[in-house]
């Protein structure tokens, strides 16, 4: 068996998401492929250059969005009122997306803080801004803003984007300050584990039981706790709440107890 078939095999037993990706991927790179083969001089080369531009670009997009995380951020049940599957036939062969779309109630179709945590949004609007220039260079400076005019689809997306970005302006904050405290913490940890190393390596000998010391004098008692983690449920319960009040994004899990002997710094 080849390695291409193999790769498909692989993805066969995988989610149906990494199929899909795989067979975008496998058709955008033919579509390219056969473009640039077919390409009879230097202009249309250089067409199907920037198309392959705009393609890795549109890609570099969607790999800010955590896809499969990205369905808990909608509502399903407000879909319908959005999209008229009825109206799609017309709105591709007019070039009109309103004959399909009623974007006007948006906002309630989306769950904001889930969408916070789906959509690295720094990176995101990093990859945004390179995406349209790429468009820009394929189709024209005012392809964009021109393709929209007079659409209301166009305005209720603008008002929608108006109306959260002092949210998502926030929420890209607190994801880049979550960012250095992970990076942070990685350390933390690691030095937490160098230190329970060093102390089990100092650990009194078999003599040593419970409280008792290794000592000639057989009524000595230790008043220090035979480990670093005493056995109670202080340390293995919490009562910090799980997230920050008022965060746009979840907080990262909180490490006590025993969770140091199980955490690996990334989480």
């Amino acid at each position: 068996m080849n390695r291409a078939a193999e790769s498909e095999s692989e993805l066969e037993s995988g989610p149906d998401l990494d199929r899909l990706q795989y067979r975008l991927d496998a058709a955008r790179e033919a579509v390219l492929e056969a473009v640039e083969r077919n390409a009879a001089n230097d202009e249309l080369s250089a067409v199907a250059a920037e198309l392959r531009d705009v393609v890795d670009a549109a890609d570099d997009l969607l790999g800010t969005v955590d896809l499969e995380r990205l369905p808990s951020a909608v509502d399903a049940g407000e879909l319908p009122t959005l999209v008229d599957v009825d109206g799609i036939p017309d709105a591709v062969r007019d070039r009109n997306p309103d004959a399909a779309l009623n974007l006007g109630s948006l906002r309630r179709a989306v769950f904001l803080r889930e969408l916070w945590n789906t959509v690295d949004l720094v990176e995101f609007r990093r990859a945004a801004g390179r995406l349209e220039g790429e468009l820009e260079d394929v189709f024209g400076p005012d392809s964009i803003a021109s393709s929209s005019d007079g659409s209301q689809a166009a305005a209720d997306v603008k008002a929608f984007l108006a109306e959260v970005k002092p949210d998502a302006t926030n929420a890209a904050m607190q994801q880049r300050v979550s960012k250095e405290q992970r990076r942070a913490r990685e350390g933390v940890v690691r030095a937490h584990a160098e230190f329970e190393t060093l102390y089990a390596a100092h650990q009194r000998g078999p003599g040593y039981v419970g409280r008792k010391p290794v000592s000639r004098n057989p009524t000595a008692v230790s008043t220090a706790p035979a480990g670093p983690l005493p056995a109670s449920a202080s340390t293995r319960i919490s009562t910090v709440p799980t997230n920050v009040r008022r965060a746009k994004v979840d907080a990262l899990p909180r490490i006590y107890g025993r969770r140091w002997r199980r955490v690996d710094g990334s989480s």
